[in-house]
C-alpha cells in the first residue's frame, strides 16, 4: 500500500507517540508511507531551508523510511497556521499528485484535515480520520467554536473513523460520525523498549539528588491546563512523609505557574523537574520512580482521550494510579491493578496507600501483563493495516 499519513504537528520534534508508531512500523512492513507536517517552532530562516519533500529515516522504528512533506507557510507558529489553512488545499493537491497514495490516515483537524477530506472526496482517495482528542477543548481558545465545526465536518464526512478508545468512537459518534462507519484501533505498544535503562535508573536517582531508599512518584507528559498537577503538587505538600520525592518529567505552558508552586510551599527540595527527554531516555526515568500518576481533571476532553502516558507507566512494570477517566475504564476495565480516585487531589493520598502495600513489585507485573496483552505492537499495526487495506478495497 501507498499511505499517506497527516498531522499538524512537527514530525521531527513532536514528542513521541503513535502518530510516529504506525507509520513507521507500517513502513518497516514494507508499505510505501509519507507524512503531510505542519512546520511548527521553525524559525524563518529554518523555514527557507526546508525542502518541500525529503526522505528522512524514522524516529520509533530503526530502519524505516518515510517521504515527509512540509508544505510553505509563511512561519512556524499562530500566524503561520491562520495563514496556511486556505491555500493548504492546493499543496495538498500536489502532495495527492506526487505521491499517489491508496489511502490518506489524518490526525489533524482546523490547520489542515477539514481541507485534505475535501480534496480527497474529489480524488476518490479513501480518507480515514484518526481520532485521539477532542480537538476544540484541548487549548482554550477564539476560535474553538471554528475548530468545533471543522470537528463535525470530518467526523461526518470521512470515510472512516478511527478511535484509539472506546470512549473516544461514543464521543465521535455524538458529534456526528456514523457509527457503521467507526472503529477502535488500540495503539501500538513496543514493549521491549519499556524494558530498557533499569541498570540506569540508580544513576538518575544520583543525576537527581533522589536518595536510592527514597518514595518516588513520578508523572511524565505535558504540562497543560487540565493536567491536575498543581492540584497534586499541593496534595504532596500537605501530606508528604519522610523519604518521599515527586518527580515531573515533561514541561509546557503551566510549567512557570508549577515551579512557583512548589517554592511557595518550600518543596524545592522534595520535588524535581526533568524537562522534556528523549523517547530512549524515558524508560530509566520511568523505572526511577516507585508510582506513577495520571492526575488529570475529569472532563469531556480527559474522559474521551487515552492517555498514551498511563500505558507507557505500565509497560515499565509500575504501579499506577489514575483519575477515573472513560477511555481508561472502558479500555481496562474496573478488574486491573490500574487503581482509579474520583478527582486530582485524591491523587497522592492514594500513592502513600500504595506506599503502605507490600505488594507493589507484584501490581506492576500486573499492568505490564495487562498492557502486553492488549497492546501488543505487532498486534496493534496489524490491525490498522488490515483496517487501511478493507479502505482500499471498498473503494476499488
Amino acid at each position: 500500500m501507498r499511505i499517506l499519513f497527516l498531522h499538524e504537528v512537527n514530525y521531527l520534534v513532536k514528542p513521541i507517540f503513535e502518530m510516529h508508531e504506525f507509520p513507521e512500523h507500517l513502513a518497516a512492513l514494507g508499505h510505501q508511507v509519507g507524512f503531510v507536517q505542519f512546520p511548527e517552532a521553525l524559525t524563518n530562516t529554518e523555514l527557507s531551508q526546508t525542502p518541500f519533500s525529503r526522505m528522512i529515516l524514522g524516529r520509533v522504528v530503526e530502519g524505516s523510511v518515510l517521504t515527509l512533506y512540509t508544505p510553505k507557510t509563511i512561519s512556524g507558529g499562530i500566524v503561520g497556521r491562520l495563514a496556511s489553512v486556505l491555500p493548504f488545499s492546493s499543496q495538498f493537491k500536489k502532495i495527492l499528485t506526487e505521491f499517489n497514495p491508496d489511502v490518506v490516515v489524518s490526525f489533524a483537524v482546523p490547520t489542515s484535515g477539514w481541507q485534505a477530506l475535501r480534496v480527497c472526496k474529489r480524488a476518490r482517495v479513501p480518507f480515514v480520520f484518526r481520532a485521539l482528542d477532542v480537538s476544540h477543548k484541548i487549548r482554550k481558545s477564539v476560535f474553538s467554536p471554528l475548530i468545533a465545526w471543522a470537528e463535525r465536518f470530518i467526523y461526518r464526512n470521512a470515510d472512516w473513523v478511527s478511535t484509539n478508545n472506546p470512549a473516544m468512537l461514543e464521543y465521535c459518534t455524538s458529534m456526528g460520525a456514523n457509527k457503521d462507519r467507526g472503529s477502535v484501533e488500540l495503539p501500538p505498544l513496543d514493549m521491549s523498549h519499556f524494558d530498557r535503562g533499569l541498570l540506569e535508573s540508580d544513576d538518575l536517582r544520583k543525576r537527581y539528588d533522589i536518595p536510592n531508599d527514597a518514595r518516588v512518584t513520578l508523572y511524565m507528559g505535558s504540562f497543560f491546563y487540565f493536567s491536575g498537577l498543581p492540584e497534586l503538587i499541593q496534595s504532596f505538600a500537605d501530606t508528604r512523609a519522610d523519604g518521599e520525592y515527586l518527580v515531573l518529567v515533561g514541561g509546557g505552558k503551566q510549567e512557570k505557574r508549577l515551579r512557583e508552586q512548589v517554592a511557595v510551599l518550600s518543596m524545592e527540595n522534595f520535588v524535581r523537574f526533568t524537562g522534556f527527554v528523549s523517547f530512549e531516555e524515558l524508560p530509566s526515568h520511568l523505572h526511577m520512580a516507585d508510582v506513577a500518576v495520571n492526575p488529570m481533571h475529569v472532563s469531556m476532553v480527559s474522559n474521551a482521550a487515552f492517555p498514551n502516558k498511563v500505558i507507557q507507566y505500565m509497560a515499565a512494570g509500575l504501579p499506577v494510579i489514575s483519575t477515573r477517566l472513560d477511555g481508561l475504564v472502558q479500555t481496562f476495565g474496573d478488574n486491573s491493578e490500574l487503581r482509579y480516585v474520583n478527582k486530582s487531589s485524591d491523587i497522592y493520598p492514594a500513592v502513600q496507600d500504595l506506599f503502605g502495600s507490600k505488594s507493589l513489585v507484584s501490581i506492576g507485573k500486573m499492568n505490564r501483563t495487562a498492557v502486553q496483552d492488549k497492546f501488543s505492537a505487532e498486534q496493534a499495526v496489524r490491525n490498522m493495516e488490515t483496517r487501511l487495506q478493507a479502505m482500499i478495497g471498498a473503494s476499488s
